[in-house]
């Protein structure tokens, strides 16, 4: 679906030298799912180009949908390999039993003391399954069961599933991405719109879930979010750079509220999957509109 958002102009002011005030809200609609082209794989070295804006700023909220293939569940073995990827890149594990060790947070230090460290605790692991069989059956079994994931950020590898929407009168965007289909789950996380790198709470915000405009007075609570590593314990300015992320479920609605700005309006996509065909219930069924129409 082609976009009709506006380019960031150039000469616009950074947020904290804009003091206009502004009452009311823009309508923010990820219509597009971002593909690798639009967010490459970085290197240190590289800088990316601008990511294009699959925002929609009209005035009021705009629907859309899109097809996605069924996504394939990874395994614990592919979700490991990331993370010691990304923590020791020099260092190749060398079965599943070290990939799996290598995973946790237990290892503090740096590439040149994982084999001695992983030896030592090789050792213990072996007087307590019996065998330095069972030890590595045991990793394999685990490996090899598939687990949906929340809260594991994007590669860089176009997903249909994420979606990035420039958030107006900023540098920055929103991007979501999916975590547990089976319990609904999205995340969302704030990203450099010229760089692609995600950034921790990158100004001054209220990111607030409220209930669904068109539905029924009192149909859910209104509350303010707070960043997905504080319900673990991680006060936010501890959370590591880029690594802070919002869980939400499908088909909520947000607004992202900000100092003298005009407030952003957003809702998390809703996953819909063939449904299953039930037996009818034995029961008379009497039917009342769902909607009424009202006409000046």
């Amino acid at each position: 679906m082609p976009s009709t958002a506006t380019q960031r102009s150039a000469s616009r002011k950074p947020y904290d030298q804009q003091t206009k005030a502004r009452a009311s809200t823009s309508f923010v609609t990820a219509g597009s799912p971002v593909t690798s082209s639009a967010v490459p794989a970085l290197s240190e070295t590289q800088s990316a180009p601008t990511i294009p804006s699959t925002a929609n700023t009209s005035a009021g909220p705009s629907t859309s949908s899109v097809s996605c293939a069924a996504r394939i569940i990874p395994t614990t073995r592919e979700i490991c390999r990331r993370v010691v990827q990304k923590k020791f890149p020099s260092y190749i594990p060398r079965n599943d039993w070290e990939l799996l060790t290598l995973s946790g947070r237990n290892y503090k230090g740096d590439e040149s003391g994982i084999c001695g460290h992983l030896d030592a605790v090789l050792v213990s692991r072996v007087k307590e399954f019996g065998s330095h069989e069972r030890v590595m059956d045991n990793a394999t079994r685990i490996m090899d069961e598939r687990v949906e994931c929340t809260g594991t950020k994007p590669d860089g590898v176009g997903d249909p599933d994420v979606f990035v929407a420039a958030i107006p009168d900023s540098e920055y965007s929103i991007r979501l991405f999916p975590g547990s289909l089976r319990n609904s789950e999205y995340c969302l996380d704030f990203i450099n719109s010229r760089t692609g790198e995600p950034v921790n709470s990158p100004f001054k915000f209220d990111l607030i879930c409220i209930p669904d405009p068109n539905a029924p007075i009192g149909s859910g609570p209104v509350y303010r979010m707070r960043p997905l590593e504080c319900a673990f314990g991680i006060e936010a300015d501890k959370i590591g750079p880029g690594l802070e992320k919002f869980l939400f479920r499908d088909g909520q609605h947000c607004v992202l509220r900000r100092p003298g700005l005009r407030d952003v309006r957003f809702t998390i996509p809703i996953r819909r999957r063939p449904e299953a065909v039930l037996p009818a219930p034995d029961a008379h069924f009497i039917h009342f509109p769902q909607y009424i129409d009202y006409h000046d």
